[in-house]
């Protein structure tokens, strides 16, 4: 009897010995970020609900963690409330906090000297809790169950499935240029359709952040995958675009200015407003015209967006692009100006124009090119 009640003991004090090993670890693992000092050690307080954290606070600067919420949180009922935070014995009066479903990640400011904070929740757990092992979906299966959602109209979805940090933008014809960033997987609603006779068109370009890991990102709208690409490459880059469905069916086949949009600003820049009225009123009015436009579109949108970001990114670009468009804008406007009703006008007009463009960005060029080297 004696002998049971001794191995129960045994055993009682080497599962303790490995819950507080397993525990302590868990403290060590802790997600955060400090400037002005080191931390050095890390103490949960059961009776006080708290966590204390000792410092070498060498300078001015911050503590930035995240408390699972398995190891400290902060609750009445089912409600979040805020923790007291203490810095060497008094309480903060206000501090930036990020909370989600899983952690809570708090920003402390600290001086000099002090060393110690302290974080008071409402409880405290000596273990983490137990995960149940769920079945984890593949993206494509993801991808489907996207797909069978309804999106609103005028809608589309931009997919980003990842297992490390991404930044990056998108934009398209209805919606302005967006600077997102994150981490694992997510995804944007945003608009994108067919309005003033014109269809939508979009372009995204997602960053990996690390080294190690994959990015994936897919474009959806109307039960469709619009677009998509992937890399798992060191720091790789993933860039794709396309015109979105419109939900009009009269919509013609048309598309978004995007370097010109870029180059002036706005959408409603007189440049671009005066490209797309002679497109909506002039091309898009005979079938060889539609003809045309369908063909450029896709050579167009092939590179367009990319040269929009590069604009963006670098403003000596955007200036040399805005003095190299005004020639051609320029020689474009004399078809706001003349009977282009047919398909054999369109045709005239069109080549009058094409040789014009030569002659003002390759024979003009040329020629002074010509006419120095004969001088020297």
């Amino acid at each position: 009897m004696n002998t049971s009640i001794i191995a129960i003991t045994f055993s009682l004090a080497i599962i303790g010995i490995f819950s507080s090993l397993s525990f302590a670890q868990e403290l060590e693992d802790l997600d955060y970020s400090i400037r002005g000092g080191e931390v050095l050690d890390f103490e949960i307080d059961s009776e006080t609900a708290s966590l204390n954290i000792l410092l070498d606070a060498r300078a001015r600067g911050e503590l930035i963690i995240t408390l699972p919420r398995y190891l400290i949180d902060s609750k009445i009922g089912s409600e979040d409330v805020a923790f007291d935070v203490f810095v060497r014995g008094l309480k903060l009066s206000s501090y930036d906090e990020t909370i989600t479903p899983y952690d809570r990640t708090v920003t402390i400011p600290f001086k000099r000297s002090q060393d110690e904070l302290v974080v008071v929740g409402t409880h405290v757990f000596s273990q983490p809790p137990v995960v149940q092992n769920a079945p984890i979906q593949s993206i494509d299966q993801i991808v489907q169950s996207e797909l069978d959602v309804e999106i609103p109209d005028g809608k589309a979805k931009l997919l980003i499935f990842s297992d490390t940090t991404w930044s990056g933008a998108f934009q398209s014809s209805n919606h302005d240029f967006t600077e997102i960033s994150g981490q694992n997987d997510d995804d944007v609603l945003f608009g994108c359709d067919s309005t003033l006779g014109r269809q939508g068109v979009f372009g995204a370009k997602i960053t990996k952040l690390t080294q190690d890991g994959y990015l994936k990102i897919i474009v959806i709208q109307n039960q469709k995958i619009l677009s998509q690409g992937t890399t798992d490459a060191k720091f790789g880059e993933v860039l794709i675009n396309g015109n979105c469905i419109s939900t009009s069916n009269s919509a013609p086949a048309g598309g978004g200015c995007l370097i010109a949009t870029a180059t002036y600003g706005s959408e409603l820049a007189p440049q671009v407003q005066q490209l797309r009225e002679l497109r909506d009123n002039k091309l898009l009015q005979t079938k060889s015209g539609t003809l045309f436009m369908n063909s450029f579109n896709d050579f167009y949108y092939s590179f367009s967006p990319i040269i929009a970001d590069y604009e963006r990114e670098n403003p000596l670009f955007k200036e040399a692009m805005k003095l190299g468009l005004t020639p051609l804008i320029s020689s474009l406007s004399i078809l706001n100006y003349v009977d282009m009703s047919s398909d054999s006008e369109v045709l005239g007009y069109g080549i009058s124009l094409i040789m014009l463009n030569l002659g003002m960005y390759v024979g003009i060029p040329a020629a002074v090119v010509i006419g120095i080297r004969k001088k020297f």
